[in-house]
């Protein structure tokens, strides 16, 4: 279940941390789950704050009469409901009242698709944690967009979900391997980014986006309905933070001309 509150901001507040600490906040304190913030794993999902249709991170500035959204998804339907049943009037961010103007629920369509060329546009920074073969004395994390990274995130995803079993999933990772590569990416600027969380602490990820082809399609039905879960989840590490936010689409004639923006 994704759920998206979208209200109308009727004063300025500056974001001066990552906004997807302050959206979990938000989330946490309309729960009344304080419990949830040291859970792990964590119950939900979330991408950073949006305003006026834009997903900003740290270092902005909301104007009165901005559009500001809190888009969570939820790995338990029983904990989407509680949102449901409690949403208030407003929400309050940094001592500015949002009114709440509309409530959009979402469930994950799983439709299979057949295109071949899809891209991924990474809308807040992503970083995926390498698997720890050797002691080591703090996580190590890959910044890059590689296909393995993307689907091996959604498949744990779809896994917690109960949608997959392990003889599946190895499966379709080896499939992923040997079929998806990257054809082209780009970034805005650059293509690694700091954050900055509550304390001081700096968190970096990829951000930009990235174009990507199955070069052998018997599970193209599978590709779609795995992706379908990333872009309702979000990939790699610290999601529930905001981070790891994508947009997906297909790619219609290849992938000539893939990376402009529309």
């Amino acid at each position: 279940m994704v759920i998206t509150l979208r209200g109308v901001a009727s004063g300025w507040f500056a974001l001066n941390v990552f906004s997807g600490a302050v959206a979990q906040s938000v989330l946490l304190k309309l729960l009344s789950r304080p419990e949830l913030h040291n859970l792990r794993p964590k119950a939900f999902t979330l991408w950073p704050l949006i305003v006026d249709g834009r997903v900003v991170w740290d270092r902005a500035v909301v104007r009165p009469g901005s559009a500001v959204e809190v888009r969570v998804a939820f790995f338990e339907r029983e904990l989407g409901e509680r949102l449901l049943s409690q949403i208030p009037e407003s929400l309050h961010i940094f001592g500015a009242e949002v009114k709440v103007s509309e409530l959009v629920i979402r469930e994950v369509a799983l439709a299979p698709r057949s295109e071949a060329v899809f891209r991924v546009e990474f809308l807040s920074p992503a970083r995926f944690e390498t698997p720890p073969y050797v002691r080591r004395p703090v996580p190590v994390f890959d910044l890059t967009p590689r296909p393995l990274n993307i689907f091996k995130s959604a498949v744990k995803t779809a896994m917690r979900l109960g949608l997959v079993d392990v003889g599946w999933a190895r499966r379709f990772l080896r499939w992923a391997y040997a079929s998806v590569g990257v054809v082209d990416f780009g970034c805005g600027g650059r293509c690694t980014v700091a954050v900055r969380l509550a304390g001081g602490r700096r968190v970096r990820g990829f951000v930009g986006w990235a174009v990507y082809r199955a070069f052998e399609t018997s599970m193209l039905g599978d590709m779609w309905r795995v992706l379908s879960i990333a872009e309702a989840f979000g990939v790699g590490s610290n999601r529930p933070l905001g981070f790891g936010a994508v947009r997906i689409a297909p790619v219609y004639g290849g992938a000539s001309g893939a990376g402009r923006r529309g």
